[in-house]
């Protein structure tokens, strides 16, 4: 189905029954690009709510993105949710998803039960800043990006997707030449539970900055997979899945269902220390091993063990 909210036609879809479960990809991505086997799983035993946000997928197009986005993002999610009466849901949020889950849990605590924030931040620095103009030409990306691109053009149309990347980085440096700030100063007001979850070799955004989350979002909770990239939840799926249901279920007071049990106070799960680095090592959103990346897997609130990323 389609809605018309803030004056532009977002696409979402609604899967499943019982508690509320909205999904918000990230820049460049659609509900489905970057979620589809969660929502999928999701649908089995909770309500899904997935919008494709403006300018993606089968939502309306754009021309450019504003210097705001990710607070237009927010907006824009928060009257959808409106119109469909949908309050207190539980949030799962990936890259920009996340940053705007981060929005709605401050501007907007009765639509968030919880948020699950994958590969988030609260700020945009040079790194982040650097990693994403490498993407730009598009005309020079290496043959091991073909895969990227065909999903992009897949997801938004050709040649559409060309003419989106290219403003969604001019967005993203305005916004880094601005301060590059979205909520640092105001994470202390969310007061819902917060899974934040990272890979430890991100090239977008450094591991560095799940740790500043965690820091000053209180009681939040913190996974690292320390062999993964940006796209965690795609490189490891079974491990990202149990997390996700185990966070959610524990939430919704539903914890003991297919084995979900909590180790511990403070501690949601702890991915397998092994993690042998087989996902997709031409991933342009993944950065290559460094000498002295640590196997340090779980930051929680309570049971605290402190990863060591060497920059």
């Amino acid at each position: 189905p389609e809605l018309t909210v803030n004056g532009v036609r977002l696409h979402y879809e609604i899967a499943g029954g019982g508690d509320p479960v909205v999904v918000l990809h990230g820049g460049m991505g659609t509900a489905r690009l970057d979620f589809g086997p969660q929502i999928d799983l999701l649908a089995r035993e909770f309500r899904v709510y997935a919008v494709d946000q403006r300018g993606y997928g089968r939502s309306e197009h754009i021309d450019r993105f504003p210097d705001d986005y990710l607070r237009q993002q927010a907006d824009d999610t928060a009257a959808w949710l409106d119109a469909l009466g949908v309050l207190n849901a539980l949030i799962l949020g990936f890259s920009d998803g996340g940053i705007v889950g981060l929005y709605l849990a401050i501007e907007r605590p009765d639509l968030v039960r919880a948020l699950l924030a994958v590969s988030a931040s609260c700020e945009l620095d040079a790194d982040n800043m650097a990693a994403l103009e490498s993407w730009l030409p598009i005309e020079n990306w290496p043959e091991r990006w073909d895969r990227w691109a065909r999903e992009l053009a897949e997801a938004h149309g050709e040649p559409y997707w060309r003419h989106l990347l290219v403003e969604f980085v001019a967005a993203n440096r305005r916004i880094f030449e601005r301060g590059g700030n979205y909520h640092c100063d105001r994470l202390h007001l969310i007061r819902c539970p917060v899974l934040i979850v990272h890979g430890g070799r991100d090239r977008l955004i450094n591991p560095k900055h799940a740790e500043t989350l965690h820091r000053l979002i209180p009681g939040s909770e913190l996974v690292v997979f320390p062999e993964c990239g940006h796209n965690l939840h795609r490189e490891r799926p079974e491990e990202f899945n149990r997390l996700m249901l185990q966070f959610f279920r524990k939430v919704a007071g539903r914890m003991g269902e297919e084995n979900g049990e909590a180790e511990g106070p403070g501690k949601i799960y702890e991915p397998d220390e092994e993690l042998d680095g087989s996902a997709d090592s031409e991933d342009p959103l993944r950065r290559d091993k460094k000498e002295g990346d640590d196997q340090v897997v779980s930051l929680g609130s309570r049971s605290f063990s402190r990863a060591r990323i060497q920059r």
